[in-house]
C-alpha cells in the first residue's frame, strides 16, 4: 500500500465524518434539517461504521509491522554479507558491517524508513478514528443537551 492510497483513504474518511457529523438546525424558527431523534438513533450505526474502519486500518498496520520485521531480517543479512549471491548481483554492497554500523544502516535504509513512515501515518489515522468514535459515544449527551436547550427556549 503506497502513501497516495493511504492519503486518499484518510481524506475519504474525513469527508465521511464531515457528512456524518453535520447537524444544521435552528431552535427559534423550528427549521430542522436534521431530526434530533433520528440523529440519536443513528449513533450505533455510525459507531459501527467507524469501528469497522478502525479495525481495517489496525489490520493493515499489523501487516506492515510484520513486513518491517521481515524486511529488517533481510537487510541484516544483506548488510552483514550473508545474503545469497543473487541479491548482491542485483544490488552490490561493498563490505560487511559491524553491529554498530549495522544499526546505522538499518535505521537509514530507504525501504525500512518507507514502511515505518506508513505505520506512523496509520497511527495518526487510528488516533483520528479513536477521537471520532469518542465523539460518536458522546453524541447522545450532545443531542440530549440540544433537546433540553430547545425546551428551555420554548419555556418548558
Amino acid at each position: 500500500m503506497n502513501f497516495d492510497t493511504l492519503r486518499n483513504k484518510f481524506e475519504n474518511l474525513r469527508e465521511q465524518w464531515a457528512d456524518d457529523s453535520a447537524v444544521d438546525f435552528q431552535f427559534k424558527n423550528k427549521q430542522y434539517s436534521a431530526d434530533l431523534g433520528q440523529l440519536a438513533l443513528d449513533i450505533p450505526f455510525q459507531h459501527n461504521k467507524y469501528l469497522n474502519h478502525y479495525t481495517d486500518i489496525s489490520q493493515i498496520k499489523a501487516s506492515l509491522e510484520f513486513e518491517i520485521r521481515k524486511l529488517i531480517r533481510e537487510k541484516r543479512e544483506y548488510y552483514s554479507g550473508e545474503a545469497d549471491a543473487k541479491t548482491y548481483a542485483a544490488k552490490p554492497f561493498g563490505s560487511r558491517l559491524s553491529s554498530a554500523e549495522m544499526k546505522t544502516y538499518l535505521e537509514s535504509d530507504d525501504d525500512v524508513i518507507n514502511l515505518e513512515a506508513k505505520v506512523k501515518y496509520l497511527d495518526q489515522m487510528l488516533y483520528w478514528l479513536d477521537q471520532v468514535m469518542r465523539q460518536i459515544s458522546n453524541r447522545g449527551f450532545q443531542i440530549k443537551s440540544a433537546i433540553e436547550w430547545e425546551k428551555f427556549v420554548n419555556g418548558q
